[in-house]
């Protein structure tokens, strides 16, 4: 009777402990809100630097935009309308159709582009002023969209030397603020984006790839090397600052960071990514990361952490 009551009580204290250590693994798993903002936040840090990328190198072929002579692979599924280039003014027009890679998706809208300060966008100290009209890019694998509509500026920090620049010698810098963009998701929540950040382009020519550098650029909140703040679907507010510079490239895409470190915090509280990692959250040893790691403190004090895809 003894031995039976014993085996009982044993059985009883292990399923106890099975039960306590599966419910505080289910309170210390990634709040779905807080995942859904870091896919948000990457889908639009991806599409807004994609965007860059396609206007940099579009004006590079625009006379009155340009210093000196240079080349550009054709804009997937964009008509571009210099009709008031006398104002410096140029529209990308989006077809909505035709797919676009890495990743594959359509783009819609309009992009205005102006030249509003300097007389080349190419000089030093030359500011574009880019506005989003109803830009919506929508994956074709899901189906999720994103739509764009607000304002920021690019201020060309060093000038460009394109033959520099293709050689691989010479680097693009760019300042870029927004303030109050809209960004339209496709259950139709809203967020509001603002954003100040430093951008460097480098051209591998052995690799034919372009690698993409970005870093917080302001204080705010009490935060520094903060790169954008504002308000998440969900009506929340965020800032997100760097601890250590993104990095990204053309090859994976722009969206696929390979390095890098920045913080969300958000009512739920400090989420740290660690950007470009393997499976197990551990830095890629491959040409393109699988994902990133997201950490944070657990419901019951710990240290907690989940590796998520791109």
């Amino acid at each position: 009777m003894n031995k039976r009551i014993s085996c009982w009580t044993i059985v009883a204290m292990i399923a106890v402990s099975v039960f306590s250590t599966s419910c505080r693994r289910q309170k210390d798993t990634l709040d779905p809100k807080v995942e859904q903002f870091n896919n948000d936040a990457n889908y639009y840090k991806g599409e807004s630097d994609q965007a860059d990328n396609d206007i940099n190198s579009a004006l590079g072929d625009i006379s009155a935009f340009k210093t000196e002579a240079t080349y550009s692979s054709p804009l997937c599924g964009v008509t571009i309308d210099t009709s008031d280039i006398t104002n410096k003014i140029v529209y990308f027009n989006f077809d909505g159709v035709t797919p676009c890679f890495s990743p594959s998706r359509t783009r819609s809208g309009q992009i205005k582009v102006q030249l509003t300060t300097g007389l080349h966008w190419g000089d030093v100290g030359a500011v574009l002023t880019i506005t989003y009209i109803n830009f919506k890019v929508t994956r074709l694998v899901d189906n999720k969209s994103i739509e764009f509509n607000g304002v920021k500026t690019l201020k060309n920090l060093d000038g460009h030397n394109w033959l520099g620049f293709l050689l691989g010698s010479s680097d693009f810098r760019y300042q870029e603020r927004a303030f109050n963009v809209n960004v339209t998701f496709d259950d139709g929540s809203v967020a509001i984006w603002n954003s100040a950040r430093i951008t460097q382009w480098h051209y591998i020519p052995s690799e034919t790839k372009i690698t993409f550098t970005a870093q917080g650029d302001t204080s705010v909140n009490g935060f520094s090397s903060v790169d954008s703040w504002g308000t998440n679907r969900y009506g929340d507010a965020f800032t997100t600052y760097y601890t250590e510079n993104l990095i990204s490239d053309t090859y994976c895409g722009l969206w696929r960071p390979n390095a890098g470190e920045l913080v969300h915090n958000i009512p739920q509280g400090d989420f740290t990514l660690t950007l470009g990692v393997d499976q197990s959250g551990n830095p890629t040893p491959y040409a393109c990361a699988y994902g990133y790691k997201v950490s944070w403190q657990g419901a019951s004090g710990n240290n907690a952490s989940v590796v998520l895809s791109y």
